[in-house]
């Protein structure tokens, strides 16, 4: 068993462990009587009795006598992995998935992503559950980024976010250090809350005053890597497109069939086709048309494991670093115009309603007519003519159709704009504007839902009884003390719903449909996602709620995320007779598989999110003195969190230069209130304010209230 694979395995029955005994607190339960209720592989019991033993040593359990354990009883005491917001609070994550508040000023000596111990509050019924760090369990292995500083006493480093909002003394240097860089920290020694935290420098980053900086600082920070390995290249060049004679043999040939693929104008890759026809009932004949990356990535092979490592490209503006070498992402794979290319493909019968009435997933060929971009596509639609119009008109009232019935049973539709940057030859934002969603983007999202929506259905309903292992994409319900949350904030927003005892994606659906002309419309939707729990990979059909489908999976994105690719490699194993299919191989392999793909995930999306938020920094340092409308989307003690509605900007107007009264901080209704005035200053509220200061070294947007 190679390390990577045995620390995942450890991880994963950690939390299984925790999980079981915490249900059955109190009592002691032999070993191999956990191992048994837990269902692991008889070979992995040698594996199972050392991560019991070391989670014993840890506190995770208490060991009795005869090698029997039992969960940890401390009163209030509860243990999870802590994560640090931007704007200095973090939450502690339990192992049953429940979020621990933790304020500024309570999280000990913790760091991003440690495994800690957390006392709860004692808190009234139907308030967020809130608490303190009180120990480190275990500390995280991640590094520390910061912005050095020479003080009085020596060196320090101001940490970048996601971290505790402290200072990081530096100890013993070898590097030649400067004030603005960017160093990486290691060695970290944080013995007690009152002391600064104490850190080496083992690489410097550049300066990040310097915008040519910021791709190669974010791909430090979140080790992305942009080279392939000699290994990889090795097997890359060994490459060639098959003879389309031989594969033709094998495949449902689709070349003379009109298909054609939508994607944004920067696209370099392009991984789904789309086609429609009408059968001679009338029914929708939907084909949406996958590249075939299976054919090329071999299980097991170099290009495979590296693959599985980056688990997604990650996209930072107009750079990416993608997940498969570009020969078979721009290349072999991507369904380029006018040749012929191997691919996989679920072609759905649909009724007039939307109702999928059969559909049927096979190896394909296919030979795609044009490369449209949305823009393209949506002036075809706009004018009424153009290439392919009547295909692509008939394909927009299908989409709607779709999208009218998911939106009946419940699925939430987010329509969330984000910031697009138009970069000079440095790096550096001359402009910022909001995204657009036009109605090709919805037109591709509703087929390509409706493929991996059938897909998941195909492996969890119609082949339920063969028990195959798989993968899925699963969105649980959120937690009570979110949702209380949600309707205490529309509550103070004057949006009076009473909270259904049973909360379900229809509700929040509701809210969503009966706000789109609110002023509030955006300000409520990042609310609302803030309040949905985060979607994973998983080989559990639990289900999804944002969309509100009982099975989904993703098949449509081979090319730049790893769980599809393993989903087209798990159907084209499944399309063989049952008995040759090799079962116990992929449900060992599919758990370990499913998190490391969610924790790739997650690691992206914060690069893409510290990259945004660089960029947005240096774009508003030019505006200093400018006034703008934004929307209060936070209120702490220290201040009122406002967004510039323009361009999605997001800055603090400190409470001390709130200088016309003194404020108030009022916790329970989101708001601050001027003690002589009794002006008030809610969430959500539109306000004018002024740009006042911009660090980038701090990473701080000060704005001042207009009146």
């Amino acid at each position: 068993m190679s390390k990577g694979t045995k620390n995942s395995f450890k991880e994963r029955v950690i939390n299984k462990v925790v999980k079981f005994l915490e249900q059955r607190s109190g009592n002691y339960f032999k070993q191999k009587n956990i191992f048994r209720a837990l269902d692991l592989p008889e070979e992995k019991y040698v594996d199972f009795k050392d991560v019991l033993k070391d989670m014993a040593k840890q506190g995770l359990v208490e060991r009795g006598g005869g090698s029997s354990y039992r969960f940890v009883e401390r009163e209030s005491r509860i243990q999870g992995i802590i994560s640090f917001s931007t704007k200095g609070f973090s939450f502690v994550t339990t192992e049953s998935g429940k979020e621990i508040f933790i304020s500024a000023n309570d999280f000990y000596t913790a760091l991003h992503h440690d495994r800690v111990w957390v006392e709860k509050y004692n808190k009234k019924s139907g308030e967020r559950t809130e608490g303190k760090v009180v120990k480190i369990a275990n500390r995280s292995d991640e590094n520390i980024y910061g912005i050095l500083k020479k003080e009085s006493f020596g060196w320090v480093a101001v940490p970048e976010s996601p971290a505790p909002p402290v200072k990081f003394f530096i100890k013993d240097s070898d590097e030649k250090l400067e004030e603005g860089q960017l160093a990486e920290l290691t060695n970290i020694v944080w013995q007690h809350p009152s002391n600064y935290p104490q850190a080496k420098v083992c690489s410097l980053l550049g300066s990040p005053l310097k915008p040519e900086n910021d791709l190669k600082i974010v791909k430090n920070m979140y080790g992305l890597k942009e080279k392939f390995p000699p290994e990889v290249q090795k097997e890359i060049e060994e490459l060639t497109a098959p003879k389309i004679s031989e594969a033709v043999e094998d495949r449902l040939d689709f070349r003379d069939n009109i298909t054609f693929t939508i994607d944004p104008e920067s696209a370099k890759d392009f991984d789904d086709a789309v086609s429609l026809d009408k059968s001679e009932n009338g029914n929708w004949l939907l084909g949406v048309h996958i590249a075939d990356v299976t054919h090329y990535v071999e299980d097991g092979s170099q290009i495979d494991q590296e693959a599985l490592d980056r688990g997604t490209s990650v996209y930072l503006g107009d750079s990416v670093i993608p997940m498969l070498p570009e020969k078979l992402s721009n290349e072999l794979c991507s369904l380029v115009p006018k040749e012929d290319r191997l691919a996989f493909s679920i072609l759905i019968e649909l009724a007039q309603t939307g109702r999928v009435v059969d559909f049927v997933i096979t190896p394909s060929i296919i030979r795609s007519r044009k490369r449209f971009s949305y823009e393209e596509a949506q002036d075809i639609l706009d004018k009424g003519e153009g290439k392919y119009h009547d295909k692509l008109k008939a394909m927009l009232e299908l989409s709607k159709i779709l999208r009218k019935r998911r939106k009946k049973y419940g699925s939430i539709d987010f329509d969330i704009p984000e910031p697009i940057f138009e970069l000079d030859e440095k790096g550096f934002p001359r402009e910022v504007r909001r995204s657009e969603r036009r109605q090709t983007n919805r037109l591709i999202e509703e087929f390509m839902l409706m493929a991996n929506k059938c897909v998941a259905r195909r492996i969890a309903v119609h082949r339920k009884s063969e028990d195959l292992p798989f993968i899925y994409r699963v969105h649980e319900s959120p937690n009570r003390e979110k949702i209380i949350g949600l309707y205490d904030i529309l509550n103070k927003l004057g949006i009076n719903y009473k909270r259904p005892k049973e909360f379900t994606s229809s509700d929040l659906a509701e809210i969503l449909e009966e706000i789109q002309d609110s002023p509030f419309r955006e300000f409520i939707e990042q609310v609302a996602l803030r309040s949905m729990e985060k979607a994973v990979y998983t080989e559990e059909p639990k289900g999804h709620f944002g969309l509100g489908f009982q099975h989904y999976t993703h098949f449509t994105s081979p090319i730049r995320r790893y769980p599809d690719l393993m989903i087209h490699r798990l159907l084209k194993e499944y399309l063989q007779d049952s008995d040759k299919i090799d079962k116990e191989k992929y449900k060992d392999q599919i758990p370990a598989i499913a998190e490391k793909s969610t924790d790739m995930e997650i690691n992206a999306m914060e690069a893409e999110r510290e990259f945004i938020k660089i960029k947005q920094i240096r774009f508003i340092s030019t505006k200093i003195g400018q006034i703008y409308t934004g929307v209060i989307t936070g209120v702490i003690e220290a201040g009122l969190f406002v967004e510039i509605s323009k361009f999605l900007i997001e800055g603090m107007v400190p409470v001390r230069k709130m200088n016309d009264d003194y404020y108030i901080f009022d916790e329970e209704n989101h708001c601050m209130e001027g003690r002589h005035t009794g002006k008030i200053f809610r969430l959500g509220d539109i306000v004018k304010i002024k740009v006042e200061r911009v660090s980038l070294m701090d990473r701080e947007i000060d704005f001042e209230l207009i009146d």
